[in-house]
């Protein structure tokens, strides 16, 4: 399906009228020339290419072209309090085995210490992590 652009506005399939530069209007899409078209404002455009998460397609309505940009600093910055938020749930999750360890004395399940610190890892992002496409740690341990 071709996608079209009203005098550079963001592209859209064909209305079913258009008004020509002479005042007349014509009603039915499946009869406009490219004469037509151009005639009334509307231009061909290329359909938007496939664009991966998280940027975004932003129609440039001057050049009359589909703009890819990454996410900006704010974006990025919010996604971080995404993941430091989710970081801190998850350790508190586990806070119970580590008291409940402390207080009979027991040592704590080295897999929870692994888990918890790969967890304060991704908080801190001691290892460089993309925060689009973070991957949270999982316990792994033999059982309870």
């Amino acid at each position: 399906m071709t996608l079209y652009s009203f005098k550079g506005a963001q592209p859209t399939q064909l209305p079913s009228r258009i008004k020509l530069s002479n005042g007349f209007t014509k009603t039915d899409n499946t009869t406009f020339t490219a004469e037509d078209l151009a005639d009334a404002g509307w231009i061909a455009v290329e359909n938007p290419p496939v664009v991966d998460y998280p940027n975004k397609l932003k129609w440039n309505g001057e050049t009359l072209r589909w703009i890819l940009t990454p996410p900006n600093e704010t974006e990025t910055a919010f996604r971080w309090q995404h993941i430091r938020k989710e970081c801190e749930r998850r350790i508190s999750d586990t806070d119970y085995k580590v008291i409940k360890a402390m207080e009979l004395s027991e040592p704590v399940d080295p897999a929870y210490l692994t888990y918890r610190q790969a967890l304060r890892d991704l908080y801190n992002n001691k290892n460089g992590v993309d925060p689009w496409t973070v991957e949270y740690p999982a316990v792994q341990f033999d059982g309870e």
